[in-house]
C-alpha cells in the first residue's frame, strides 16, 4: 500500500534530484521534473531519520487493544522531536481514528494490519471537515489531517477498517440527504462554521 507521490504525476518524467536545503521549518530537497508545461520543482520534505514504534507508546498487538491513544503518543513525540517515522511493526493494531501531525510518516511494515474500530463513537469529538467544498464538523475520518504539512503514509503494510459498520454508509441513506440539506442551508445563510455541527446529535 506504499504511497509514492510520483504516480500522482501522470505523464510527467521525473528526471533529476538536486540540492538539498533547510528550510526554519525542516530540511528539503528539490526534484525537477520534465513536464509538457512549465512547472516548478518538487519540494521534498527529508524525513529525520529517526524512528517511533507505537509499541515503545504501550501499542499491544492482536486486534483486541485500542491503540488509539498509543498511536497519538508516538505521533506527538514524532512531531516534537522534528519529524521521522511512526512505525507500525508486523501484527494487527486495533485503532480508532489517526490524526496526523506535521512531519510524520505513519509507517506499516510488513505484515502490519491497521485494523479501524467499528465503533461510530470512537470518532467523536466531532472535527472539522468540508463536504463539497462546505466546511462543518463531523465523524472524525479514520485518517485524519488538518493544517498538516510533510506527511506520508508508506510502507508494505494494510489499512484495514471493520466493514460490516462502514459499509451500511456508502448509500446516500435518507439520513444522510436530510444532514447535507441541512448543511446547505446552513451555508446559505452564512451560520458560522463552529455551529455546523453533525454527528454529535
Amino acid at each position: 500500500m506504499k504511497i509514492n507521490f510520483l504516480k500522482c504525476l501522470a505523464g510527467v518524467v521525473v528526471y533529476l534530484l538536486t540540492s538539498s536545503f533547510t528550510a526554519p521549518n525542516g530540511n528539503y530537497s528539490t526534484v525537477k521534473v520534465k513536464a509538457p508545461f512549465p512547472m516548478q520543482p518538487i519540494k521534498v520534505f527529508n524525513y529525520p531519520k529517526q524512528d517511533f514504534p507505537i509499541t515503545n507508546y504501550g501499542a499491544i498487538e492482536g486486534g483486541i487493544a485500542d491503540n488509539t491513544k498509543a498511536i497519538a503518543s508516538a505521533i506527538e513525540a514524532c512531531n516534537k522531536a522534528g519529524g521521522g517515522r511512526v512505525v507500525i511493526p508486523a501484527g494487527t493494531w486495533l485503532t480508532g481514528p489517526i490524526h496526523f501531525k506535521s512531519n510524520v510518516d505513519l509507517h506499516l511494515d510488513e505484515n502490519a494490519v491497521l485494523r479501524f474500530s467499528d465503533n461510530p463513537s470512537d470518532y467523536l469529538p466531532a472535527v472539522q471537515s468540508s463536504l463539497e467544498g462546505m466546511e462543518f464538523y463531523n465523524y472524525s475520518p479514520l485518517i485524519y489531517a488538518f493544517r498538516c504539512e510533510n506527511i506520508a503514509i508508506t510502507g508494505k503494510g494494510t489499512i484495514s477498517p471493520k466493514m460490516d459498520t462502514w459499509k451500511i454508509w456508502f448509500p446516500r441513506q435518507k439520513y444522510y440527504m436530510d444532514a447535507a440539506g441541512k448543511l446547505y442551508t446552513m451555508m446559505s445563510t452564512n451560520v458560522p462554521v463552529e455551529e455546523r455541527q453533525f454527528g454529535n446529535e
